[in-house]
């Protein structure tokens, strides 16, 4: 069993990254799987190094250890950044371009506000300046999903065929691409995110579905409700829900205090990393 701990240095971590890294490392260790650190900064235009202190901060501050990945900032930046696994999102998208399941879009983000992508009936070419690349996809794909609580699943893809992009207009590979080619380089087995990444999940599968060797049928997903601000909008880096970071603000026993009654342990007051360990909640 391999979990994986992804957050994305593009802001402080807030509650609600921090929920979902505990659970993802208690569904481990309850487990005895192991845990990877995958430090998403494959966006290097948001990242920022007070952001990637505060990832190795906060992890230190909560007690979490981890089996892979790097052990600190410079770790990160000279062995585990994703920038050395380009390569693999290369592969990737050349896999996918050899079986004619990419194509090329050139509307702009103001376009598609108003209208559907059309592009990929006009085949523009892979090269074409400014463009980005996207997955051709049936008109319905129900894609099965194996879930923690609910067993098998069906999912479907976003209704648009423009709904995710693989390579950016810079020629960097796209979120969906890396976060795919990380899970399957390193071998996850258990994936543990929001309700809000369901089409991701979907997505990322129906794509793995169609690569010469499939690595992610087996995996299990576990899709958790999201933390919410009081007027009930997600929490997030760019709404800038995170001014500096959380653990300036709390204490470490009010935050797995509030962790607990979140995720619907009974019993919350003085819980403990080692409470949360017992509770059958994380077993598999």
């Amino acid at each position: 069993m391999l979990t994986r701990l992804a957050p994305t240095p593009s802001g402080f971590l807030h509650k609600g990254n921090i929920y979902n890294i505990l659970l993802n490392w208690l569904w481990a260790r309850s487990n005895n799987g192991k845990v990877l650190l995958r430090i998403d900064d494959a966006d290097t235009e948001r990242k920022r190094p007070e952001y990637i202190n505060d990832i190795f901060n906060v992890l230190h501050w909560l007690g979490l250890n981890w089996d892979i990945g790097p052990s600190n900032p410079a770790d990160l930046e000279q062995n585990w950044s994703q920038v050395h696994r380009t390569p693999i999102y290369t592969a990737l998208l050349s896999e996918l371009t050899s079986k004619n399941l990419i194509f090329s879009c050139i509307c702009s983000r103001k376009q598609l506000q108003t209208q559907s992508c059309s592009c990929i009936n006009k085949q523009y070419s892979l090269h074409h300046p400014g463009a980005v690349w996207k997955i051709k996809k049936p008109a319905t794909a129900a894609i099965p999903c194996r879930d923690k609580f609910l067993g098998t699943q069906i999912l479907y893809l976003p209704g648009s065929a423009n709904a995710y992009i693989l390579k950016k207009k810079n020629g960097l590979p796209a979120y969906q691409v890396c976060s795919l080619a990380d899970d399957r380089h390193f071998g996850v087995t258990h994936i543990c995110r929001g309700k809000d990444l369901m089409e991701s999940s979907a997505m990322q599968l129906y794509i793995d579905a169609n690569l010469d060797t499939a690595c992610l049928a087996n995996c299990c997903f576990w899709h958790h409700p999201l933390l919410t601000t009081d007027t009930g909008t997600k929490l997030s880096k760019s709404a800038g829900n995170t001014a500096h970071s959380l653990i300036n603000t709390i204490s470490k026993a009010k935050l797995l205090e509030a962790f607990a009654a979140w995720a619907g342990i009974p019993n919350a007051k003085g819980i403990t990393l080692n409470h949360l360990l017992q509770e059958s909640l994380f077993t598999i």
